[in-house]
């Protein structure tokens, strides 16, 4: 008969890890506000809108996941076509006539993917506050999701996920807007804010 096939939605994500989330962290500022600790407003606010963000991120660049699929191939295609990988950079905006609005969404997105990421770790870790440091994590993540999404690929848990040399130069350029509008940022009143540690109550 005909293999089944489960797809998992990003929305699985949502419905299980939001609550599952809200939970940890209730029971982590509880026992810190046993221990006496002091909580910054603000700086909650930031980490749950982190985590949100990382929730759309997992999301946006594993799911769907597809259990028990398999990814049609001929047997002429090589390696690189079969999986889906691409080592010349924008090279499809010209092969496949992709439109000036589909262009400017890829390389839009790819830009805002990570810089979130590099904006919060820039936030919480003063030794990341270098462009040095902010271009390598940016890569590094980067690489990470496009390795995910390769072996995912392999093992035929997704369809059509495309790896692509640009999104690694595209992300990284987004780690490194994001150090700079952080630089920027940094100062005035959203400095005072960061730098609040006294207890806030709503």
């Amino acid at each position: 008969g005909n293999k089944m096939e489960i797809i998992f939605e990003m929305n699985i994500l949502l419905i299980i890890g939001l609550p599952l989330w809200i939970i940890i962290r209730g029971v982590i500022l509880l026992f810190r506000r046993k221990k006496g600790d002091k909580l910054n407003l603000y700086k909650e606010i930031i980490t749950n809108l982190f985590v949100i963000y990382l929730f759309i991120l997992i999301g946006v660049t594993i799911f769907p996941l597809r259990i028990g699929s398999t990814i049609p191939y001929l047997s002429n295609m090589s390696i690189l076509e079969r999986y889906n990988i691409n080592l010349i950079p924008f090279v499809d905006y010209y092969k496949n006539n992709i439109s000036v609005k589909g262009v400017i969404r890829n390389v839009g997105g790819n830009l805002i993917l990570l810089s979130p990421f590099i904006f919060y770790l820039c936030i919480k870790f003063e030794k990341l506050r270098s462009i040095k440091l902010c271009m390598l994590t940016s890569f590094l993540i980067s690489l990470s999701i496009e390795l995910i999404q390769l072996f995912m690929n392999i093992l035929s848990l997704s369809y059509g996920r495309s790896v692509h040399t640009e999104d690694l130069i595209l992300n990284t350029l987004g780690g490194i807007i994001a150090w700079y509008i952080f630089k920027y940022t940094y100062k005035g009143k959203f400095k005072d804010i960061l730098n609040y540690d006294k207890e806030l109550v709503i």
